[in-house]
């Protein structure tokens, strides 16, 4: 995944400045499940402090889950389901995701695939396609382009039933587990 992030901040003389301006450096298309992909774009912890183009904070972070207080913004490629439900090699693809999903990998459910719960309060935003955000009692509703979902740390799951690549945005914010 190619996302590009352009990051502002201040010289020395409190001037405006851009810092950078190029692809997002934690991204990763996914080799195992074709079209899945995501980008994490920005960390900040807890109480955010100013950053030099010497420290990019995603590079910081362990975890794309952000710590209480602070935030995570990231993009994810959700294939359709059909594609996430047979990767090319199963254990391939459970090793990438642990690698490229530090943290979120983690809480994913092995008993039902895809549902998983996070110390989160997410706003998710769909840019491209149609995903079905499914709850743990099994309700489900479908989001489409422009459509914002704010989630207080549940459980959940996202379904792509359609045949095209979904995009979404996230800004996930560190909270208490519910």
């Amino acid at each position: 995944m190619k996302i590009r992030r352009i990051v502002t901040g201040h010289d020395q003389s409190g001037k405006s400045v851009f810092l950078s301006d190029g692809e997002a450096p934690r991204a990763h298309s996914f080799a195992s499940i074709p079209g899945h992909a995501m980008a994490q774009l920005w960390t900040t912890p807890p109480r955010p402090v100013p950053v030099s183009l010497q420290s990019d904070p995603t590079f910081n972070s362990p975890s794309l889950l952000p710590p209480l207080g602070g935030t995570s913004i990231a993009i994810f490629d959700f294939p359709p389901d059909s594609v996430m439900a047979n990767p090319l090699d199963g254990q391939s693809a459970a090793a990438e995701l642990g690698q490229h999903l530090p943290g979120l990998f983690d809480t994913f459910d092995s008993s039902n695939p895809g549902m998983h719960t996070t110390p989160t309060i997410d706003y998710g935003i769909l840019l491209e396609g149609e995903l079905w955000l499914e709850l743990d009692d099994g309700e489900s509703r479908r989001v489409l382009p422009g459509d914002v979902v704010v989630q207080q740390a549940t459980r959940h799951a996202w379904r792509n039933k359609s045949d095209k690549i979904a995009r979404a945005l996230f800004v996930m914010i560190g909270c208490h587990e519910a």
